[in-house]
């Protein structure tokens, strides 16, 4: 699953919380998202993306009973990213102060203790005035820290987590299983077939070469596994978008060309077809 959606984009259709917490999702139980705790995270850390925005998956991470879907990082997590906090450094009582309360015990004459009282209770004002002073710069401090936290938690992004009551069903740890399960809050951009999981699964069909398994998929133009870019093109024209990524030495490129009202996605390496999408209907 990393190789088929790590670096690959998506649009989520939800505004998603600022936090490595993310969105909790369900997908077993009949209500798979609450949206009351997703709100209450959104209005707890801000918003780091919005419905409708197109964001990388940066990680996909299966646990025991969890599968981590991570999204333009993952999201803020306090411990790891946060700035920490300033603490309030404490003045001690000076050596004049602990000898002027030494000597006020042994004294007995009362002129005298007034006056050695007046002389601590001054002391004792000025160090309470330190600490005021002290907490004021650490309290500045640590909203200057808190308010940069903010603004490094909205560029962090976010991320799902698909929970389950036991440890992940197998169904659930496919590519299809964990856009079945994530379907109603990300737009996958048709992500759909997408090519082998290890280059050395990648069996280029050239032609006029035998088929060593299946029939080649084709569509109702003619194109197929084995044709190459420039014969794709020279019936379709270029494609709408395209995504590239490395298979080991393998070039991989995913191209999107529009037929009719939908479209067909074309996966080539080193520019020949290896896989051809069916035809998807908007």
């Amino acid at each position: 699953m990393k190789r088929f959606f790590e670096g690959r984009p998506v649009v989520v259709r939800l505004d998603m919380p600022a936090t490595s917490g993310g969105i909790d999702v369900y997908p077993e139980r009949e209500d798979p998202l609450d949206f009351g705790k997703v709100a209450a995270r959104v209005r707890s850390s801000g918003t780091a993306l919005h419905e409708g925005d197109r964001i990388t998956v940066t990680l996909v991470k299966v646990k025991d009973d969890l599968i981590e879907f991570q999204l333009g990082g993952g999201g803020f997590n306090t411990f790891k990213d946060g700035s920490g906090s300033a603490s309030v450094p404490y003045t001690s009582k000076s050596r004049r102060e602990k000898d002027l309360e030494r000597r006020l015990k042994e004294e007995t004459d009362s002129r005298r203790r007034r006056e050695l009282q007046r002389e601590i209770d001054e002391l004792r004002r000025d160090r309470e005035e330190e600490d005021r002073r002290n907490r004021a710069i650490a309290e500045a401090t640590n909203e200057l820290r808190r308010e940069r936290d903010r603004r490094r938690a909205l560029e962090m992004g976010s991320r799902f987590n698909l929970r389950f009551d036991r440890d992940v069903p197998p169904a659930y740890l496919t590519p299809d299983g964990v856009m079945r399960g994530l379907s109603r809050y990300v737009d996958f951009l048709g992500l759909g077939p997408r090519p082998p999981e290890r280059p050395e699964d990648l069996r280029l069909e050239r032609p006029g070469e035998p088929s060593t398994g299946e029939a080649p998929a084709a569509d109702d133009e003619g194109i197929r596994k084995g044709m190459t870019r420039e014969q794709v093109e020279s019936i379709w024209g270029r494609p709408l978008r395209e995504d590239e990524s490395q298979e080991g030495v393998l070039r991989v490129r995913v191209a999107s060309y529009r037929q009719g009202a939908g479209r067909v996605e074309v996966t080539y390496v080193d520019d020949v077809v290896v896989r051809v999408s069916p035809l998807v209907r908007r």
